[in-house]
């Protein structure tokens, strides 16, 4: 018996691997998302948040990961002294960190962002619209003006937008800035020069490098002086030039930063928060869009009260009139009932729509109900209950005088809780869970129930995002069984299913 049991408890476990699995993979992001991990990696693994971080920082430009690595051993001082030139560096001499990645949604810069502009605004979206001349829906859907500091030709787009971002970016800390190194931008320079043929770069300039990114600055020489007075009067942003016009051959001379150094002892003094932020990050993306798309939340809530209202008005109806009032034809209906079950509700979509449009009720909440109030399975189910349930108790009924009326709702129906419970469980899943119906026949925005914005939401949030937003459509559905488990525990062996 204990062997049984433990097997037993072994396959509940089982169950739960997935749900915790998703859980899992929600905490993560694009670099991680697919490591089969049941514990995220950086939680436990200093490489691996180190990694992510850095990753996370730089947006995901792996090229300007390995060209920004520089200057990994610092002491504190040298560090200190970095933070302070940071903080004092001129807006058009950084850009700003954490950006969104390419192949996510949201980001450490964004969410600050768009914090800082809701309690600029108070929280008036319509203000921000009329500021900036943009339809922006929310405060979730402004992002931040693009900076191509390191493109010596770019201007930024001047107006009350790029004047609030630089002084949003005055507000950001050391760890949110980026400086524009001229060696970077000599590295980038070069490969679009040379059309990302190394080999073809002057050995002077390239050195023992293997790649663009390891390409240092190689100041001034008369061996590639056409290179240097091009790069610097074609190349290089004004910005950076601009302090050596006098004697542009000093254009070198630059201080080697302690980038590396500086990001990780950010890191490690923060590490704790650090890994609270990325692990909730998505969650709190998922439900940042539902609060956006606040009208999918009150549309769900309102289609599963109809729908388990209706179900458990109908079906019951029937089902009692078949047990208490047979006919010859009843076991016809009841096969008829069953046949229903044996065709997927896909079969059904079409002709459901084509006749609710003609009824005119298409992008309603009728048009989500009705096709569903009766269900064969259930009125199946349910014959079978009732005609379990002892003949003595509504021949007693009868006796005092009680109509069917009364017998069906004093007498029937409160016997039967254990079956209408596991009959609502399934009819809330069915309405909850409802994706590709619900998008055929109400394809009004307004209409859109949670799962078809999750489902928009999966065009362009990544793997990590849409494990996030399951798990928290699934966490309904678990509250919904656990209130009612009681009820429905008592009606797993059902008399119609004996």
């Amino acid at each position: 018996m204990a062997v049984l049991y433990g097997l037993l408890c072994l396959g509940a476990l089982t169950t739960l691997y997935p749900f915790f699995s998703m859980v899992s993979t929600g905490m993560k992001g694009p670099t991680d998302q697919n490591d089969g991990k049941l514990i995220p990696a950086f939680w436990t693994d200093r490489a691996a948040l180190e990694e992510k971080y850095l990753t996370e920082k730089y947006a995901g430009d792996l090229s300007m990961m390995q060209s920004y690595s520089i200057g990994a051993e610092a002491d504190e001082a040298t560090l200190a002294e970095y933070e302070k030139l940071l903080v004092a560096l001129p807006p058009d001499q950084w850009v700003a960190a954490f950006r969104n990645p390419p192949n996510n949604v949201t980001g450490r810069l964004q969410l600050r962002y768009q914090g800082w502009l809701r309690e600029k605004f108070d929280g008036d979206i319509a203000a921000l619209n009329q500021s900036y001349s943009e339809l922006n829906q929310a405060f979730q859907t402004v992002v931040p003006p693009n900076e191509l500091l390191f493109r010596p030709d770019w201007k930024p787009k001047r107006g009350q937008k790029w004047d609030d971002w630089l002084e949003f970016k005055a507000t950001l800390p050391a760890e949110f800035r980026i400086p524009v190194r001229l060696e970077r931008v000599f590295q980038e320079w070069l490969r679009s020069k040379f059309e990302g043929r190394l080999s073809d770069v002057p050995v002077r300039i390239r050195g023992d490098a293997t790649a663009f990114e390891q390409i240092e600055f190689p100041g001034f020489h008369e061996e590639i002086e056409g290179l240097f007075f091009e790069f610097a009067e074609k190349g290089a942003p004004d910005v950076l030039v601009e302090p050596f016009h006098d004697n542009v051959a000093n254009l070198g001379v630059y201080t080697s930063y302690p980038i590396r150094a500086f990001d990780l002892s950010v890191l490690h003094k923060n590490e704790t928060e650090t890994k609270r932020e990325m692990s909730t990050r998505n969650y709190r993306y998922v439900i940042d869009y539902v609060a956006l798309n606040g009208r999918a939340l009150w549309n769900t809530v309102i289609f599963c009260f109809l729908a388990v209202a209706i179900q458990l008005t109908v079906n019951p109806l029937a089902a009692y009139a078949l047990a208490r009032f047979p006919m010859k034809a009843t076991a016809k209906v009841l096969v008829f009932l069953l046949a229903t079950m044996a065709f997927p509700a896909e079969v059904a979509m079409i002709p459901n729509f084509l006749l609710l449009k003609n009824l005119g009720l298409l992008n309603t909440f009728a048009a989500l109900v009705l096709p569903t109030a009766a269900n064969g399975y259930m009125i199946f189910l349910l014959k079978g209950f009732f005609e379990s349930l002892p003949r003595e108790v509504f021949e007693s009924g009868q006796i005092d005088g009680a109509s069917e009326w009364r017998m069906l709702f004093r007498l029937a129906l409160p016997l039967s809780k254990p079956v209408m419970g596991y009959m609502g469980l399934l009819a809330f899943m069915g309405a909850y869970g409802a994706f590709l119906y619900a998008f055929l026949v109400a394809q009004d925005r307004d209409v859109w129930t949670l799962m078809v914005f999750i489902y928009q939401l999966q065009q362009i949030a990544p793997k990590s995002v849409m494990m996030a937003a399951v798990t928290l459509a699934a966490v309904p559905t678990i509250l919904v069984f656990l209130f009612a488990q009681r009820v429905i525990m008592r009606g797993i062996v059902l008399p119609g299913e004996r």
